[in-house]
């Protein structure tokens, strides 16, 4: 018999019996501070009443309960937790809050494949990284509602994915700039709010995204930004098809002071530390109006200074700059 969770507990023992969830239970808290561990609990009490009349309530301390939580540090790995299911009851032990709640989120998984009646078993688990992520692009044809969003996090949060970010050429919703995205169903900066909120109690970093060099086409469509595009006209990419104008060009000033503008509208709105500015395929750069740069400079100098650039106004908001790795790997 295997158990097809995901992923997969770096140990798993099945020791032979049966726990079958009673309908009126309780769920123990029995932590320092119950408060802690209550949206924890809630999660697992409102997963649980889709079966059937089984209606547990949570409470703080030591009580009789067919689920006990438990914060131990012993269990010797951040986020990690050690859940046992026993023909008596539910015990989980959590190094940690978000060692709690990702044990409830496999004891979720579990009442999902097996309804009411759950294997007895053993789980010790951790995670191998750190960083565990997921990007969404929603910058090409639908952006997700904001229903689609909270299931998907719901998902992500089940399977102790700990980092989402929403990948954005032209779909957030920045004031001075609606006849790039009025088209395009943005993502507001009272959505995203909303959505950083709803990820924190999941234990998701929400990390803001919005590229800043190459693939700004969807900006250059419209008459305000067309000078600040690297080409004027369409051009042959690597890849043998015609682009037209797609990268912000190093070599106009005003490229910088749109970006910090949109920095400064955006980044406000997330929690995060860090920020993907991406600067990924600036497959036209040296190809227009930084043609006479590049030449002198070299294409991977003007692309690293114009970087460097981005990287102080990143530096400036407080935040740790993520970007894609194509182009300075080839450095």
């Amino acid at each position: 018999m295997s158990i097809n969770l995901l992923p997969l507990p770096q140990k798993l023992v099945l020791t032979g019996g049966t726990f079958t969830l009673p309908e009126q239970a309780a769920i123990a808290l029995d932590v320092p501070v119950p408060a802690d561990l209550f949206f924890t609990a809630r999660c697992l009490q409102e997963s649980l009443r889709q079966y059937g009349e089984v209606e547990w309530q949570i409470a703080g301390g030591s009580v009789s309960a067919a689920l006990t939580l438990v914060l131990d540090h012993s269990v010797g790995h951040p986020e990690g937790y050690h859940l046992t299911i026993q023909p008596s009851g539910i015990s989980l032990v959590a190094n940690d809050a978000r060692g709690a709640f990702y044990g409830v989120m496999t004891l979720v998984q579990l009442a999902q494949m097996y309804n009411r009646r759950l294997p007895t078993l053993e789980i010790e688990d951790w995670p191998d990284f750190p960083v565990r992520g997921v990007m969404l692009d929603i910058s090409r044809d639908r952006v997700p509602t904001m229903e689609t969003l909270y299931h998907l996090i719901d998902l992500l949060a089940s399977w102790k994915i700990n980092q989402f970010q929403l990948y954005t050429e032209h779909t957030f919703a920045y004031q001075r700039h609606r006849v790039v995205w009025e088209h395009a169903s943005p993502i507001t900066a009272e959505q995203i709010l909303a959505l950083d909120a709803y990820c924190r109690e999941r234990y998701i970093e929400l990390v803001p995204n919005q590229n800043s060099f190459g693939h700004m086409h969807r900006w250059f469509k419209h008459a305000p930004y067309k000078a600040l595009a690297e080409t004027e006209t369409e051009f042959l990419s690597p890849w043998g098809n015609m682009l037209p104008p797609f990268s912000l060009s190093p070599a106009v000033p005003g490229v910088l002071n749109l970006l910090e503008e949109l920095y400064a509208e955006l980044l406000p709105n997330f929690t995060s530390g860090m920020f993907n500015v991406g600067c990924d395929e600036t497959v036209d750069l040296g190809l227009g109006r930084s043609k006479t740069l590049v030449e002198q400079k070299g294409k991977g100098r003007v692309y690293l200074d114009f970087l460097l650039e981005i990287y102080r106004r990143v530096q400036s908001h407080g935040r740790t700059m993520q970007f894609w790795g194509d182009i300075i790997n080839q450095y």
